[in-house]
């Protein structure tokens, strides 16, 4: 019975420190003012909210974003000259066993 008492204890103590919470949140909740609900959502025609005051224009950034279609394309990096590094072997035909 040991462990069924200490079982019950903690499921107490849980319920408890549940109830504490809920009833801070409940408090959190009724210093909200209450008597101006917020305005009814309007929709337009495709059925997306429509906004009381319009969006604010979006920033101009310094460059495009990666992958953007419609940005002209950066210039080709140059690359450095390589030294002593593998270089593949030149195909001389399509039989691997000619000699």
């Amino acid at each position: 019975m040991g462990f069924m008492d200490k079982a019950k204890k903690l499921a107490e103590q849980a319920q408890e420190k549940l109830d504490e919470v809920q009833k801070q949140f409940n408090e959190g909740q009724q210093g909200q003012d209450s008597s101006h609900p917020p305005p009814p959502v309007e929709y337009d025609q495709h059925g997306r909210p429509v906004r009381a005051e319009p969006a604010p224009p979006p920033a101009e950034a310094a460059t495009p974003p990666h992958g953007d279609p419609v940005a002209p394309a950066p210039p080709p990096a140059e690359e450095p000259e390589r030294k002593d590094e593998y270089a593949p072997p030149k195909l001389t035909g399509g039989d691997p066993l000619a000699g």
